[in-house]
């Protein structure tokens, strides 16, 4: 091969590659000014990258977005619920305070968050809108709604402590220690704030593989066919839940009292009943050391703790009541009103008392 030759390929590789890059910089920005919700599809929201989900609600004003309320949580905060699935506009409790305040609210509340995740997330994407061209410099909130759910977050923290406590570690240490160690940007993270077609496009290929993976594993026409089909009505707004667990209708037996039409509900979730007295006690801290610490990072003397009760708290059910038990689901579980009721008022009194003690709305 003579030097012409090879550079001509050299050239023609450039091209190509410098073609590649200015079109993913294209599309890239597209993406970014098309995620708000008025202009994206609800049925690929779920696929976006971290940092554009918080920007994703219409429930802020991009002019005075240099003061905004942050909203900290794990889905229920997030807005995660039937409204969102059904494709309803205010789907979260940030729209409906946007709407009745006209004050910006912006979400850094996502599905399955414990305490120390919930506002690690709000100082991660604090920093990753600092490293991006494309996306505004968030200043620290003014004030921060940190949703306590009593039905797993303090199942989540337990869950957490024992996977990564060390030693005679404190509880302010470790948690203090763990959220330092959750906001470290890696360089996955920092590529993509720039880039975040790379994540988007990412998630769309992980859902391929796994439907490849079903397809090779299920056998059958009318199975593939199934497979095949959900997503493309997903792709078209259709509330169609992936990857799914098959579920065994003799569980299904909860109903409420004096409610006729409230019947066969699934296992659900009461205030943290599967936990022991000393692990309440042990969560609640965990939560306690995870407001100090966002206190102190934020600044602000406006932190509104709200508490979320659980679907077993929030009705009177027939008993017995059959609740959601996370670490085993073949075992049945079963709970009275008052059991579950003597847990809910004892968690909310730990935290009114915290709040009393500290200045904070609750």
């Amino acid at each position: 091969m003579n030097n012409k030759k090879i550079k001509d390929y050299l050239l023609n590789f450039l091209t190509i590659f410098l073609s590649f890059l200015i079109a993913l910089l294209i599309i890239n920005f597209i993406l970014i000014k098309i995620t708000p919700q008025k202009f994206f599809p609800r049925s690929l929201a779920g696929s976006l990258p971290n940092i554009l989900l918080t920007f994703y609600p219409d429930t802020y004003s991009n002019k005075g977005l240099n003061n905004y309320i942050a909203i900290i949580g794990d889905s229920y905060a997030q807005g995660g619920g039937d409204a969102y699935l059904s494709g309803t506009e205010d789907y979260s409790i940030a729209h409906h305070l946007h709407k009745s305040d006209k004050k910006n609210y912006l979400l850094f509340a996502r599905a399955g968050y414990g305490s120390i995740s919930a506002i690690s997330n709000l100082i991660k994407i604090h920093k990753l809108s600092h490293l991006s061209y494309f996306i505004k410099d968030l200043n620290k909130p003014d004030e921060i709604v940190f949703f306590f759910y009593e039905g797993n977050d303090l199942r989540d923290n337990i869950v957490e402590y024992k996977s990564f406590i060390k030693n005679n570690e404190e509880i302010d240490n470790y948690t203090f220690r763990r959220i330092n160690e959750n906001i470290k940007l890696n360089n996955s993270e920092k590529i993509n704030s720039f880039f975040p077609i790379l994540p988007f496009l990412g998630e769309f290929v992980k859902d391929f593989e796994n439907l490849f993976k079903q397809i090779f594993s299920e056998g059958g026409l009318k199975k593939i066919k199934f497979l095949i089909t959900s997503r493309i009505k997903k792709l078209f707004g259709h509330t169609i839940v992936l990857n799914d667990i098959p579920v065994d209708n003799l569980r299904w037996i909860n109903s409420i009292k004096n409610h006729k039409n409230i019947k066969d509900v699934r296992p659900i979730q009461g205030a943290a009943i599967h936990l022991s007295k000393e692990e309440i006690l042990l969560g609640i801290e965990i939560f306690f050391s995870s407001v100090n610490y966002i206190r102190s990072w934020s600044e602000s003397s406006k932190i509104y703790i709200v508490y979320l009760p659980s679907p077993i708290s929030s009705y009177v059910w027939n008993e017995p009541i059959v609740y959601y038990y996370q670490s085993n689901l073949d075992e049945i579980k079963t709970i009275s009103n008052k059991e579950n009721d003597q847990n809910s008022i004892f968690i909310r009194n730990q935290i009114y008392k915290f709040s009393k003690k500290n200045n904070l709305s609750f």
